[in-house]
């Protein structure tokens, strides 16, 4: 009997059913938390007062029939919260450890490294060494060493009270075993800091890497015993390594929530597939985890009762197993949540479940809240509650019930977590929602067939070696099918950060049309509900057509020159008054990095490129196009200018290629040659010769493009990797004419050039030096510092200052910032 229009609104009414109060208190937290995380110092420590002020009121005012008190009460403990959090971020000790500090730690690792990887490592104390980058130093050398009973872990003698998780890398000396896991260890290390890359607080966990020089096992006196939890994860990961030796760091990251050991490319091919959800332990995998167990204890003829109790046993068990990852974490607290209505027979709001187990991991670590896994888990899941039975009802009659479930789920989760993965990874991959019928499956196999392989190779490793032969088939499918989805044209888009901001706006935009035009309808204006969402969705797009247009307008009037901290390698970016971008070079790429992903497409998409104008790769080094071939996946780049000559380095012949099947205009670089955007023009000066010669020097350096650049009375020179005898050529050719208010630094500041009469002839006013922190290569050369320092010329260097943008006006002042 077809349904009514009655049961159809009433339909409509159970999709749309308001939050609970549970949620808006749960959501009421979240903002408080994030905003008294936002904020520190003194304004923080006044406003936590205020918050436990009002919060005391609210609650001594009594809060039964009073919401609002309620609420007021929740923010202000929230904001308090927040605050604290951040303040016990930001003042860590392992956050306030300096760069290049040399120390000797002792601790465990919590997952076994894999090769040339970092892994979690927990800190029990630390000592600070004598050396050249600690105040008090003796002088230059190797570090003093340390007394034995300075080392004894039961000596207190220089050892500070320093405790948490750090990521470290053991040294990658050949033949040498991987260290266990919960075993605890005496290491001899450098602690590398990261820069801070926003105002908000990082959790002190990524503060840096301690890269350990030397292990050795610690003293068993005196200290914590080993965590028998650590113990028992390194023998899965140790089993699980000689199960599948070509599929372990797949395996590990599906049944142990240790992804350290995957491959860089894997985790591109997963985040650009839209797959990389499946990396973590999320619903998913304790889903299954649990849906086997209850499986297996109703084949043992268990009670229901005691098989429910059972699995959320082992549920917890293994989560806490995992170490409670905020993903994990929540979806076992759903699950134990959603049991034990079942057994008490008392259903419960689906978004109420969701708000409950949110609380208590925000009330636990507030840093939960800055966290993109916490924020990803819980969207996913919050869009399958609000969209998955609005997009399934119109695509069951056409596709069936599992094939319709199937894109309707998978568009929700994607629909919910696509604006946070923008936010955090500047890429949204579309094709994960086709990517995902296949790739869901292979998972629900893969988990229960190796966590079965895992299990029993510990009572019968030939019977484990047997079942692992299953499941490799599976993990292989499931890498296959990744790739293959990373290749589709068009399958996934970086996203500016702006556009984040936009897709928030539409959406809210869109809901306030809505909701105004349900109350008039409601009001009795005969308007139907297909016409209401029509015009809902066109006001949400006309915002998104008119968005770039918007954003392209702004913040322009002067020019601004960055340089990106890329490592030991060059990337410069150039914007222009009129908004246009030119890129200069794009730093190194080896086998696990590339800077082009790691550091220059993020560095651009934060200011919202769309669109690069001009790619100038001044010479075929690797340190210098390493990133160039990621750049031009990532954005709509209109020229490439190199400087033409064979090269037969597989890096430049690769972006060679990838630039012609993509239709990109070439242009080789040459003296005489210009370049303009606008008001400013690029000038190159180097090398000569035509344009469509085939001869190469024996050094890529000698052919390196140099340019100058002028805006107005302003001027830039950019000298690439150019030597001291080019340099001489310049000098000779143009004289005074090469004066610059900034300089590029040639060759990272190596002492090969840079000459006194060059630095008389450029005069310049500000230094450029793009070099990787405590490189091999000695960059930048002491003599070259010292010849700037005496030529009175202000030096800015990324391995000290991070990022460095200068941003110049039309009158040629120049403003400084940096990350550092």
């Amino acid at each position: 009997m077809p349904a009514r229009p009655a049961d159809a609104g009433a339909r409509r009414r159970a999709v749309s059913r308001p939050l609970p109060p549970l949620a808006w208190a749960a959501l009421t937290l979240l903002a408080a938390v994030a905003l008294g995380l936002r904020l520190h110092g003194a304004g923080a420590r006044l406003g936590v007062a205020l918050a436990v002020g009002l919060a005391v009121l609210a609650l001594s005012r009594g809060s039964r029939g009073r919401p609002g008190a309620t609420f007021a009460a929740l923010a202000a403990a929230g904001y308090a919260l927040g605050a604290a959090g951040g303040q016990a971020a930001r003042t860590d000790c392992r956050a306030l450890l300096p760069d290049g500090a040399r120390v000797v730690v002792r601790g465990a690792f919590e997952a076994r490294p894999a090769p040339g990887a970092a892994a979690p490592f927990r800190i029990e104390a630390i000592r600070p060494v004598a050396g050249p980058d600690l105040p008090g130093d003796a002088g230059e050398g190797a570090p003093a060493a340390p007394s034995p009973a300075a080392e004894r872990p039961g000596s207190a003698a220089g050892w500070r009270d320093c405790t948490g998780t750090v990521r470290a890398r053991p040294s990658d000396r050949k033949n040498a075993s991987p260290p266990e896991a919960g075993r605890r260890v005496l290491g001899r290390g450098r602690w590398w800091a990261y820069p801070p890359e926003s105002n908000w607080p990082r959790p002190p966990e990524f503060a840096g890497t301690l890269f350990l020089e030397e292990l050795t096992n610690a003293a068993p006196g005196g200290a914590p015993r080993p965590d028998v939890l650590l113990r028992l994860r390194d023998g899965a990961q140790a089993r699980l390594r000689r199960l599948l030796p070509e599929r372990a760091a797949l395996a590990e990251a599906l049944i142990l929530a240790q992804t350290g050991g995957l491959d860089p490319e894997v985790r591109r091919r997963f985040a650009l597939s839209g797959l990389s959800h499946l990396l973590s332990i999320s619903g998913q995998h304790v889903g299954l985890i649990a849906g086997t167990l209850l499986l297996l204890f109703r084949l043992a003829r268990l009670a229901p009762r005691a098989a429910d109790g059972a699995a959320a046993a082992a549920v917890t068990a293994y989560v806490l197993f995992l170490g409670a990852p905020h993903a994990a974490a929540r979806a076992a607290l759903l699950l134990l949540l959603a049991l034990a209505g079942r057994l008490l027979q008392r259903p419960a709001d689906p978004y109420a479940l969701l708000a409950f187990a949110a609380l208590p991991l925000l009330v636990q670590d507030p840093m939960a809240a800055l966290d993109p896994g916490f924020q990803l888990s819980f969207a996913g899941v919050a869009g399958l509650i609000a969209l998955r039975r609005r997009l399934l009802e119109p695509l069951r009659p056409k596709l069936g019930r599992w094939l319709a479930d199937s894109i309707a789920t998978s568009l929700a989760a994607t629909l919910a977590t696509a604006p946070i993965a923008a936010l955090h990874f500047g890429t949204v991959a579309p094709v994960g929602i086709a990517a995902n019928l296949l790739a869901i499956p292979l998972v629900a196999a893969a988990v229960p067939a190796t966590a079965l392989a895992l299990g029993v190779s510990t009572v019968s490793w030939p019977v484990g070696q047997f079942l692992a032969g299953a499941a490799d088939p599976l993990l292989a499918a499931l890498d296959a099918v990744a790739r293959a989805a990373a290749a589709v044209p068009g399958g996934h888009a970086y996203v500016p950060a702006d556009q984040v901001g936009a897709w928030v706006l539409a959406t809210v935009a869109a809901a306030g049309v809505a909701g105004w035009l349900a109350r008039s309808a409601a009001d009795g204006a005969r308007i139907r509900h297909g016409v209401r969402q029509t015009v809902a969705a066109g006001v949400a797009l006309a915002l998104l057509l008119v968005w770039p247009v918007v954003a392209s307008r702004a913040g322009g009037g002067a020019l601004e020159i960055h340089v990106i901290d890329v490592g030991q390698g060059d990337a410069f970016a150039i914007r222009t008054p009129d908004r246009r971008w030119i890129l200069v070079d794009a730093g190194p790429r080896t086998d696990r990095y590339d800077a082009g992903r790691a550091r220059v497409i993020p560095y651009l998409l934060r200011r919202g490129v769309r669109r690069v104008d001009a790619l100038i790769l001044t010479h075929p080094d690797a340190d210098h196009i390493g990133g160039a071939a990621a750049v031009l996946d990532a954005f709509d780049v209109c020229l490439v200018v190199d400087p033409g000559r064979a090269a037969g380095k597989p890096l430049y012949v690769e972006l060679l290629t990838e630039a012609a099947a993509g239709g990109v205009q070439w242009r080789a670089a040459r003296s005489g040659r210009e370049l303009r955007a606008g008001d400013v023009v690029i000038h190159f000066l180097y090398p000569d010769g035509p344009s469509d010669s085939l001869d190469a020097p024996a050094n890529a350096n000698d052919l390196s493009a140099v340019f100058r650049l002028t805006y107005g009375g302003f001027a830039a020179l950019f000298m690439g990797d150019a030597p001291a005898a080019v340099e001489d050529l310049l000098v000779r050719r143009h004289g005074d004419a090469l004066r610059a208010q900034v300089l590029k630094v040639g060759h990272h500041g190596s002492q090969t050039s840079t000459s006194d009469s060059f630095l008389a002839a450029v005069d310049p006013e500000v230094a450029l030096v793009s070099v990787g922190r405590r490189n091999r290569y000695g960059h930048p050369a002491p003599a070259v510092i010292r010849r700037l320092e005496r030529h009175g010329v202000r030096i800015l260097r990324t391995d000290l200052n991070g990022h460095i943008a200068l941003r110049v006006q039309p009158d040629r002042r120049i403003e400084v910032e940096t990350t550092r």
